[in-house]
């Protein structure tokens, strides 16, 4: 059989139908009786219509005519199986092809048991190749092209077949052209791969290489949703349409809008921090990747990216992964393109920061400065919704407040980082006993017990440090975490630990870069 090509030529929105033309026997003499055996069967495959279309064809290479309606053509040796729905049986062997072109003749030798009156199915290949596809049109001509037709048969004589009228095939596919774009339609997205999962089926398409075009076979339906699920590098993109339609034999083009999802987080809790509110806090500190410019949550409760003593330079976003921000970066409006990560406008650079360090000139009135009383959580749409920082009242409850506050908090060592562990409301010892008390060898939690720990609601805070300027210190010996309350114009909230005590409620000034671990209302 020759290699099948598609060509695709023009738009278009109509089916593509094939008919299969027999010369009808006028015959009054008895049939032969219906029984196993072979027979040679000749037909003439044309297209259907009151012309031919000599120029495209009726089948196989198929492509868009002038008039916008699917046409092919046949090519030399392309087979067609036959089944024998009357009798529902399987016939043995196959017509082929004997030339290339519009008109063909189809001939071979069928064995089977066959009778005048049967009803014949005629196919060309089989549909079981359409769930995973590469984008090309020439991957749906090669495995994707089943069409059908039924014949009825007129005599059976001699030992041949012949049929009682031409035979129509109908293709059992719809061939679409996705066009994949962002949510509002701004900027095309490159994927690979897409799956579609439509009326019951799953259709994967792996193309060489990410695109935004693909071309696909799939089966016509009705009134159906369809999903689309498209790999963007490392982004999922996800779209749902509803009550769709498609036509087997038509060519559709669709654009597919599709929204980017947001990462599947998991979050531990809950914990009181309020009377009335509940929260679950995320997977790990806040990190921003420079490579794909984007922020993320980091894989562990412990993981941690700078080092002591380490020498960020004035121009902290050129380093791979960060994740010590200055208090009042969460506000600026295009913090990705902030290439300082540090509290300062862009006309003002810090050399240091301390206990009561002058602040160069810059106003940080709240009432004058952009970038005051602001969430690190409203900010990072990479995570999803929801997202927020504690208040300093908040910090408080959970450590100091809540039922039971000070048996639902110690000093430990997981995986080998010092740190703080809180334990969800409610909480009681039980796999993995804590004790409670201060000093970072107080419990000692290898990455076993601590996937334990997780799976009971626990959150670590490791003892992360703190970048001062250019350079990063108490990486191990102590911890700060954001709150979203500032004090004034200069100084805000935060809390601090050490291996002996913890504050809740620091307060110092706001140019210092701490971690952000941020929170979802549980209730």
């Amino acid at each position: 059989m020759k290699k099948n090509v598609l060509i695709l030529s023009a738009l278009c929105f109509a089916a593509m139908t094939l008919v299969f033309s027999g010369c009808k026997k006028e015959n009054n003499a008895p049939q032969e009786p219906a029984q196993s055996q072979s027979y040679k069967m000749s037909i003439t495959a044309t297209k259907g219509g009151a012309e031919t279309d000599e120029a495209n064809g009726p089948r196989r290479v198929i492509g868009l005519g002038d008039g916008g309606t699917l046409t092919a053509a046949w090519a030399a040796d392309e087979a067609v199986t036959v089944r024998n729905n009357t009798k529902n049986a399987d016939l043995t062997g196959t017509l082929t092809a004997q030339s290339a072109g519009a008109t063909v003749q189809l001939n071979g030798t069928l064995t089977g048991t066959i009778g005048a009156g049967d009803e014949l199915l005629l196919k060309y290949q089989t549909p079981n190749n359409y769930a995973t596809q590469n984008g090309t049109l020439d991957y749906i001509s090669a495995n994707c092209d089943y069409a059908t037709a039924t014949v009825t048969v007129a005599t059976v004589e001699g030992g041949a077949i012949t049929a009682n009228a031409d035979a129509v095939f109908e293709n059992q596919q719809a061939i679409v052209k996705f066009t994949l774009k962002n949510e509002d339609g701004s900027a095309t997205i490159e994927a690979k791969p897409l799956v579609i999962e439509v009326a019951g089926g799953t259709y994967t398409v792996t193309p060489a290489s990410a695109t935004s075009e693909m071309y696909v076979a799939l089966p016509g339906f009705t009134s159906q949703n369809i999903t689309f699920t498209a790999t963007v590098g490392s982004d999922t993109y996800k779209k749902t349409v509803t009550s769709e339609s498609l036509t087997n034999g038509e060519f559709y083009q669709i654009t597919v809008k599709m929204a980017k999802q947001a990462p599947a987080y998991k979050e531990y809790g809950p914990f009181s921090v309020s009377s009335n509110q509940k929260v679950n806090f995320a997977q790990g500190n806040l990190k921003y990747t420079r490579s794909t410019n984007k922020f993320e949550f980091m894989t562990n409760q412990y993981d941690m990216v700078e080092t002591n003593n380490q020498n960020v330079g004035t121009d902290y976003a050129n380093q791979g992964v960060i994740s010590l921000f200055g208090w009042a970066t969460s506000n600026i409006n295009t913090p990705k393109t902030n290439t300082n990560y540090l509290p300062t406008n862009t006309n003002t650079t810090y050399a240091s920061y301390g206990s009561g360090i002058t602040t160069d000139g810059v106003n940080w009135s709240d009432n004058n400065n952009a970038f005051a009383n602001y969430d690190w959580g409203a900010n990072t749409g990479d995570l999803g919704t929801g997202w927020r920082t504690l208040t300093k009242a908040e910090w408080t409850y959970l450590f100091n407040t809540r039922t039971n506050a000070s048996n639902l908090r110690t000093w430990a060592t997981v995986n080998e980082v010092p740190g703080i562990i809180l334990m969800p409301d409610g909480w009681t010892a039980n796999e993995v006993p804590l004790t409670i008390g201060t000093g970072f060898g107080t419990n000692d939690i290898n990455t076993t017990n601590w996937a334990k720990l997780e799976d009971q609601g626990c959150v670590f805070l490791p003892a992360a440090g703190y970048r001062g300027g250019t350079s990063v210190s108490s990486v191990g010996s102590n911890g700060y975490y954001w709150s979203s309350t500032s004090s004034d114009g200069l100084y805000t909230y935060f809390i601090s630990f050490s291996g002996s005590n913890v504050n809740p409620a620091e307060r110092h000034a706001r140019g210092f870069g701490y971690p952000v671990r941020l929170v979802k209302n549980a209730n």
